[in-house]
């Protein structure tokens, strides 16, 4: 008798499941056991990573974002009347490519053309949160108000800046402090949402 397909009438008959050898069983048992170990060695290293990143004591916190705020500060105030000896206080509180770039640029470090414009900047830092620490670097987020004066710029207090020394904006910056001899000094300060770094 014909089936509905036209076939000859005569039904397979189900095949039995594949059976795994003995040596079969045995490598599957292995791949198994391997993907359990690599699973258990990876969680064991998240786990420890999570445990040994250092969470700064108050008084870990507290000296790192007063060496920032101060390193901030010095670095972003500056005026056409700054002296050998306040370039070298600013030095004092940099370390690293910072450092370097500072000897040799001056605040056009921070503000490309002050010095040849005769630019004074003022900068109020107010607020810094930790983002990384670790005993010899930390990464903190720094905001401020900036306010930058131009000779021959008429000068109006607002209520933006009630000192009248220019136009004040808040800026957002990330501080790289590095932990040189028991000192932290700034190492890099760079805008936040700069992706080149």
């Amino acid at each position: 008798m014909a089936d509905q397909f036209g076939g000859s009438g005569v039904s397979a008959t189900p095949r039995s499941p594949a059976r795994l050898t003995t040596r079969g069983r045995r490598r599957v048992t292995i791949a198994v056991g391997v993907i359990v170990v690599a699973l258990v060695v990876s969680m064991i290293g998240i786990v420890a990573v999570f445990r040994s990143r250092s969470v700064p004591d108050d008084g870990q916190r507290a000296a790192v974002l007063s060496a920032t705020t101060s390193a901030v500060t010095a670095l972003m105030t500056f005026g056409p009347d700054l002296d050998r000896a306040g370039r070298d206080e600013v030095q004092a509180r940099l370390t690293g490519p910072l450092l370097a770039d500072y000897r040799s640029r001056g605040p056009d470090v921070v503000l490309p053309g002050a010095v040849a414009a005769g630019a004074t900047m003022s900068v109020r830092v107010v607020g810094a949160a930790v983002n990384a620490y670790a005993d010899d670097q930390s990464q903190v987020l720094v905001f401020a108000d900036q306010a930058i004066r131009l000779p021959g710029a008429v000068a109006t207090a607002g209520a933006g800046d009630p000192d009248g020394n220019g136009e004040r904006a808040p800026t957002a910056r990330w501080a790289t402090m590095r932990n040189v001899e028991g000192n932290w000094r700034l190492a890099d300060l760079q805008p936040v949402g700069d992706v080149t770094r």
